[in-house]
């Protein structure tokens, strides 16, 4: 694992099967707890520093000013630390969750790309006023921060993305003062590239698998792509304490569709062909 990299950009990649993954996202814990704590230590340095440094000041003017620089020094080490990783660590959580599941169904050398951003660059994708408020404005931003890739057991590319979809609304109160107030939905993309040879053809059943697919009361199936190779899938997710729970749900129902795909395609395989003797 690349610590550097997790410490200056707050990203992870790997090419490894999942057994290692799992590993290095303990490591990538560990290290958000040390960070986590090396952050607090900086904090409060600073703060007594700075504090210590305006007390010195009325009695030894040149102490004082040391006391206060090194205050800043540390607030500004602060401003430097990767503290996104420690803010965002149940993403590993999350992906762990993704790997026990995953790791049910594919070979143990098999690798697995990853990419985890636990600070991801914001997209804005809309900005428009926001009626009834003195200067209301909303603005909607993107932040992708997972894409996942494995290959299963039976041959099918199982590949899932995550987008936070963050709506952003700010405007004057009554009393002048300024406010921002910020909600944030999960967009959960999966996408199967399975063997038309295995499971047949899934198009015919596009529209019951949308119907049949079951998820936790705050998340919504937001699309559903079928071809003759390909699955794809959106649900949003509402909270995010729902979002292991809809990723392997929505797994689920996937399968249990290209599973009656493949019943149906032995079924008409089956069948005798037109002009076979009886």
């Amino acid at each position: 694992m690349d610590v550097n990299r997790l410490r200056e950009e707050c990203v992870y990649e790997s090419h490894a099967p999942l057994e290692a993954l799992a590993d290095d996202l303990a490591q990538i814990e560990s290290l958000a707890a040390e960070w986590r704590a090396a952050w607090t230590r900086l904090l409060i340095s600073g703060i007594v520093a700075i504090a210590a440094g305006f007390i010195v000041l009325a009695f030894f003017y040149p102490a004082g000013l040391a006391l206060i620089a090194i205050g800043i020094y540390l607030f500004v080490r602060m401003k430097r630390s990767p503290r996104a990783v420690a803010n965002h660590i149940g993403r590993c959580e999350f992906v762990k969750s993704v790997a026990g599941m995953l790791a049910l169904d594919t070979e143990v050398r098999t690798p697995a790309v990853i990419r985890l951003a636990f600070n991801p660059q914001r997209e804005l994708l809309s900005e428009d006023p926001w009626p009834n408020r003195k200067n209301g404005r909303q603005r909607l931003y993107k932040t992708s921060w997972l894409s996942l890739e494995t290959t299963l057991c039976d041959g099918t590319t199982f590949t899932e993305t995550i987008d936070d979809l963050v709506r952003e609304r700010s405007f004057t109160n009554p009393r002048g003062k300024s406010k921002t107030k910020s909600r944030t939905h999960s967009l959960l993309g999966m996408r199967l590239a399975y063997s038309q040879k295995v499971y047949g053809d899934a198009t015919p059943l596009s529209a019951r698998m949308q119907k049949e697919i079951q998820l936790p009361s705050a998340s919504f199936v937001r699309a559903v792509e079928t071809t003759g190779r390909i699955v794809k899938v959106k649900a949003l997710v509402t909270q995010y304490g729902d979002l292991a729970r809809t990723s392997s749900m929505l797994a689920l129902g996937v399968y249990r569709m290209l599973n009656l795909s493949r019943d149906l395609e032995a079924r008409k395989r089956a069948l005798p062909k037109t002009g076979d003797a009886p």
